[in-house]
């Protein structure tokens, strides 16, 4: 639990981007565990690793710092955390994690308590807003229907869609 603006919150769960999750390393603190999601708060070591993860969730400074660890257990995706006004991935980041460990990466943007603010689904056409307390200043949107089904707009930068769809068209 926590506590903003005098209230108690308890902490959301990790909505993992492609349903069902498998065992995930959540390494930051602002969920909570559920099943097959563990929260390691103190990050990567011992205990996460003894987790067997087939996905972890992270801030990009903390995958950063995996990059050169061969992490057996990872066989499905890296989702990378930001929070509101962080600088989203660039291609290069994207790519450092592609050829670190071989696996799809997703974006999400968290706020207070864990709550999913936007997320990258499995089309990586941008990141779908999935809360109006996302304050969007003046980030590009799209607003078309997403190759994923959805039709929530998006928060988009051109250059790494292109580079996305071309890496998932290679991917596959």
């Amino acid at each position: 639990m926590e506590i903003f603006d005098g209230l108690i919150r308890r902490k959301a769960v990790l909505t993992y981007p492609v349903l069902p999750a498998p065992p995930t390393a959540v390494l930051v603190p602002w969920f909570r565990s559920q099943g097959a999601i563990r929260v390691f708060a103190q990050g990567w070591g011992a205990e996460a690793e003894a987790h067997r993860p087939a996905a972890i969730a992270a801030t990009w400074p903390q995958l950063e710092a995996l990059l050169p660890l061969k992490i057996e257990s990872l066989t499905h995706a890296v989702i990378v955390l930001a929070r509101p006004g962080d600088v989203l991935l660039t291609v290069e980041q994207r790519q450092s994690l592609w050829r670190a460990f071989r696996v799809p990466v997703f974006e999400q943007i968290i706020g207070e308590g864990g709550l999913l603010l936007a997320a990258e689904c499995e089309a990586h056409a941008g990141l779908h807003i999935e809360s109006p307390k996302l304050d969007l200043d003046d980030r590009p949107m799209e607003r078309a229907a997403c190759g994923c089904g959805r039709t929530t707009p998006r928060l988009r930068d051109l250059a790494l869609i292109e580079e996305l769809r071309s890496a998932a068209a290679y991917a596959r």
